[in-house]
C-alpha cells in the first residue's frame, strides 16, 4: 500500500511539472502588413520581425494560465492569454512572437515586460508595471507604463513614450518624440529630432539630442531639473524661463531676473545663425546648458 501510494504521489508530483511547463509552437498565416494583438497578464512578450512567411508563437505556460487562444481572420491576427479563474491573480506566459516586419503591434499587459525588435509598422503597447523595450525603427510608436521604465534604441517617424512613475530612456532619437513622466525621468543620450516634447512634474529630464534644421523642443518641468547637451555650432534660438530655479548657460550669455524682487529668471539667446527654437521651462528646478 506503502508504494502504491509513493507512485500516485510521483505520478502527481510529475503531472504538476507537466502541467507547468505546457510548451507553446504554433504558426498562423498572416499578410506582410497584417496586425497583431496581444493580451498577457504576467510573464514576457517578446516580439521579433523577420522575413518568415506568416506568424510562429512559441513560449511557456505556468500553472494557473487556463489556455492560450489564438484567433485570425484577414489581416489580423489576435492573441490572448487565458488565466484560470481559481488563480485570477497568478499564472504566467512567456511568449516569443515572430511576425512579419511590416506588420502592426497591439499589445497590452498588467505585470508583463513588453519588448519589440525589428518590427517597423505601427507599434501600440501598454503595460501596467511591466517595462516596454523597443529596438528598430517603427513607423509610429505608442507606448507606456504605469510604474515600469520605457527603453527605446532608437526612434523614427513619430513617438509618443509615457510613464507614471518609471524612466523613459532613448539611445538615439529622430524624428518626432513626445516624452512625458510624472515621478521618473526622461534620458535622450543622443541623435537629431525634428521636433521635441519632453515633460514630467518631479523627475530630471536629460537631452543629449539636437535639433534638426528647423527642430521644434519644448521641454518642462515642474521641480525636477533639465539638462541639455548643446553640440558645438549650434544654430538655435533658446527661451528659458525658470520661477524659483537657477540657470546655468555654458554656450553663451547669463540668465537676467524677470523682477528686481521675485525670484524668477530669464534667458533668450540666438546661437550661430539660429533657425531651431528650444524652448525650456521649470518652475522650481535648475536648467544648464552645456557642451559635453
Amino acid at each position: 500500500m506503502k508504494k502504491t501510494a509513493l507512485v500516485f504521489l510521483m505520478a502527481l508530483a510529475v503531472a504538476g511539472v507537466t502541467r507547468a511547463d505546457r510548451t507553446v509552437n504554433e504558426t498562423r498565416p498572416l499578410a506582410a502588413d497584417g496586425r497583431v494583438e496581444v493580451s498577457n497578464i504576467s510573464g514576457e512578450v517578446k516580439v521579433i520581425g523577420w522575413s518568415g512567411d506568416g506568424v510562429a508563437i512559441t513560449g511557456l505556460l505556468e500553472d494557473g494560465v487556463e489556455e492560450l487562444t489564438i484567433s485570425s481572420g484577414g489581416n489580423h491576427l489576435s492573441i490572448e492569454v487565458e488565466l484560470e479563474r481559481r488563480t485570477r491573480n497568478g499564472g504566467s506566459a512567456y511568449l516569443t512572437i515572430k511576425v512579419p516586419k511590416a506588420a502592426s503591434l497591439d499589445i497590452e499587459t498588467v505585470s508583463a515586460n513588453i519588448s519589440v525588435d525589428g518590427v517597423l509598422g505601427e507599434l501600440d503597447l501598454e503595460s501596467v508595471s511591466g517595462q516596454v523595450e523597443i529596438s528598430g525603427e517603427a513607423r509610429t510608436v505608442e507606448a507606456s507604463s504605469v510604474s515600469g521604465d520605457v527603453i527605446a534604441t532608437s526612434t523614427a517617424g513619430s513617438s509618443e513614450l509615457e510613464s507614471v512613475s518609471g524612466n523613459i530612456i532613448v539611445r538615439h532619437a529622430s524624428g518626432r518624440l513626445d516624452a512625458s513622466v510624472v515621478s521618473g525621468n526622461i534620458e535622450i543620450e543622443g541623435g537629431a529630432l525634428d521636433s521635441f516634447d519632453g515633460e514630467t512634474v518631479s523627475g530630471s529630464i536629460f537631452c543629449a539630442a539636437g535639433p534638426t534644421d528647423r527642430g521644434r523642443f519644448t521641454i518642462e518641468t515642474m521641480s525636477g531639473t533639465i539638462e541639455m547637451v548643446v553640440a558645438p555650432g549650434i544654430n538655435a534660438e533658446f527661451s528659458i524661463e525658470t520661477y524659483s530655479g537657477s540657470i546655468k548657460n555654458d554656450i553663451g550669455p547669463s540668465p537676467k531676473r524677470t523682477d528686481d524682487y521675485g525670484p524668477g529668471r530669464e534667458l533668450r539667446f540666438t546661437a550661430g545663425s539660429g533657425g531651431a527654437r528650444i524652448s525650456i521651462e521649470s518652475f522650481s528646478g535648475s536648467v544648464k546648458l552645456r557642451t559635453n
